[in-house]
């Protein structure tokens, strides 16, 4: 009796076994499993990073042209240049690394015009690029001297109110400015900027730099 139930059983095991998987099959299966499972997670987390550093260079180039266009348009407005790159005086009371200040001669001031400076500037303790000078107005209406209005428009300066301190762009530094020596009216510079993550190995981390950039004053002391 015994022996027929072995018998039985030993038969059902081995068809088990024929129609399943013998246990050395079931780990190689699942070893393969963890292998293409692996691979398919490392080149997801690799086109996770990849996106992340395009989607990163393409707001610091915005950034870029945002900021390298505020700067050109203020040269373009202003008379005189006058650059720092060491040493610098204190503005606004806050100690300076580097600066670069420009002499507007036609800031509105009420009925009138009036010269202005505008200085931007880095600090030991910050990252981030200041102006300081006279805020921008936004004046669109027609021109009435007497009430003050000159028609500048938006985007001019007046002389009338305030200098104020405000970032004009995050986590950005000038370096290597300088001046025209013949005629006094180019400035060369260049301008780097960050996301402002120190980690390195952090797909956030990214740098944008632009060297040898020009930009030029139009209005002409004589």
């Amino acid at each position: 009796m015994q022996s027929k139930f072995l018998g039985r059983s030993q038969r059902r095991s081995g068809s088990i076994m024929a129609n399943g998987f013998s246990l050395v099959e079931l780990i190689l299966y699942s070893a393969i499993t963890l292998i293409l499972f692996n691979a398919a997670l490392s080149m997801s987390l690799s086109q996770s990073r990849s996106s992340i550093k395009t989607y990163e260079l393409a707001a610091l180039r915005n950034q870029m042209a945002r900021i390298t266009f505020l700067l050109e348009g203020e040269l373009a407005e202003g008379e005189t240049i006058t650059v720092c790159n060491a040493n610098c005086p204190v503005v606004n009371g806050r100690n300076v690394a580097y600066s670069l200040q420009i002499s507007h001669p036609h800031a509105a001031n009420g009925a009138a015009i009036a010269n202005a400076d505008v200085t931007y500037y880095g600090t030991a303790d910050s990252p981030n690029l200041f102006r300081f000078g006279p805020p921008f107005t936004t004046a669109t209406t027609a021109v009435n001297p007497a009430n003050g209005n000159l028609a500048f428009g938006s985007g001019a300066l007046t002389a009338a109110a305030a200098n104020v301190e405000s970032v004009a762009s995050p986590n950005t530094t000038l370096s290597n400015l300088g001046v025209n020596a013949d005629e006094r009216h180019t400035l060369t510079y260049s301008i780097t900027i960050t996301t402002g993550t120190t980690d390195r190995d952090s797909p956030w981390a990214s740098t944008l730099t632009a060297t040898n950039q020009r930009a030029r004053t139009r209005v002409f002391a004589f």
